[in-house]
């Protein structure tokens, strides 16, 4: 019996001490970190206030505390409480500066046509337009049949009394009477009008002649005159055949334009010539003219052409009333001055050409060929 009360009397010693230890420890922990969390600081304000109640009459008063013993390690996480509430929304901030404007995005797609809208009100009538110009007169209508011949009219009533007839002739003259006494002479009338002048005399004697008067300055001196003159003119209008002038071969007209000299005083000449040559429908390609200096074999005057110039007829080329006929006409012309030494005749021809024709046809037309050769000094 005195065992057991010893034993329970041991058990509540060391109980209390170990219940004073635990306040101790629970002061100290009280003093760790707050990253114990919220919720283990409650529980160990809670422990403490039930041990020190409960104990605080066994456990005498200690003395002052220790210094602070080695951190034990840190126990398990507890679980994860309820979120809190959340807290009140912080003032907004200052708006940070615009930033810089980004480059435009491509174009989209065109949408769809939208509904068409409704319509306008109805504009207010325009004016009045001007009258329009009168129509034709329309073209006179049929004669309508004659129609019937209406009923006797009524018998007029009588007509009023005629006007007075004409007075009748006058009855023969009465014999003269006797002849009165002279009257007074009258007042002289006004002279008349001059009459026209009679016709001219005949003309006077030649009067004596008149001292010669004193020579005046002589004048400047003229150009020179023409010394010698030699031309032929032929006016026909003439064909080629082209058989006979392609390649270049060049050839008079059948009636040909030459002038020839036949003993040429020495001395300085002008030569001029003149032409009008037309292509015909036959004919095509580049035609060509040449004044020949058949003396000196050499070409004093020369015309190629190639255009597209408008191709004439064949018989016979336009006149110059002829406005609508085709045919484009060419004049080939020209000058010089040429030196002749008089030695033996002189001959000038107007010749022609093709570049290419097999045509046996009249390719080419020419007239009023003219040469001329007028001796100047």
């Amino acid at each position: 019996m005195r065992k057991a009360c010893l034993n329970g009397l041991l058990a509540v010693l060391v109980f209390g001490a170990l219940a004073c230890e635990g306040e101790s420890q629970t002061e100290t922990e009280s003093l760790m970190p707050e990253t114990q969390g919220a919720q283990e600081e409650t529980l160990g304000q809670t422990e403490q206030a039930m041990m020190s109640s409960y104990w605080g009459w066994w456990c005498p008063p200690w003395g002052a505390t220790g210094p602070m013993g080695p951190m034990g390690p840190t126990g398990p996480k507890g679980a994860t409480g309820a979120p809190g509430p959340a807290g009140a929304a912080g003032p907004q901030g200052v708006p940070g500066p615009m930033g810089a404007e980004g480059p435009m995005g491509p174009m989209g797609p065109m949408g769809p046509m939208g509904l068409m809208g409704p319509q306008g009100v109805q504009g207010f009538p325009g004016a009045q337009g001007p009258q329009g110009v009168p129509g034709a007169q329309g073209a006179q209508g049929i004669p309508g049949e004659t129609g019937a011949v209406g009923p006797a009219g009524a018998v007029g009533a009588n007509g009023a009394t005629g006007a007075h007839g004409a007075t009748g002739a006058m009855g023969p003259t009465g014999a003269d009477g006797a002849t009165g006494a002279m009257g007074p002479a009258g007042a002289d009338g006004a002279t008349g009008p001059t009459g026209p002048m009679g016709p001219a005399g005949a003309d006077g004697a030649t009067g004596p002649a008149g001292a010669d008067g004193i020579d005046g300055v002589d004048g400047a001196e003229g150009p020179p005159g023409f010394i010698d003159a030699f031309h032929v003119e032929t006016e026909a209008d003439q064909g080629l055949s082209g058989a006979t002038i392609t390649s270049g071969n060049y050839q008079p007209t059948p009636v040909a334009a030459t002038l020839t000299v036949a003993a040429p005083e020495p001395g300085t000449y002008q030569l001029s010539w003149y032409t009008e040559v037309m292509r015909t429908t036959a004919g095509s390609g580049t035609f060509l003219v040449r004044l020949r200096d058949v003396t000196a074999s050499a070409t004093r005057g020369f015309l190629k052409d190639g255009s597209g110039v408008d191709n004439g007829a064949i018989g016979a080329m336009p006149g110059d009333g002829d406005v609508f006929l085709a045919g484009d006409i060419l004049p080939f012309s020209g000058s010089m001055t040429v030196v002749l030494s008089g030695e033996g005749p002189q001959t000038y021809r107007l010749e022609y050409a093709m570049a290419t024709s097999a045509s046996a046809n009249t390719v080419l037309r020419a007239r009023r060929q003219r040469i001329s050769l007028l001796r100047v000094q």
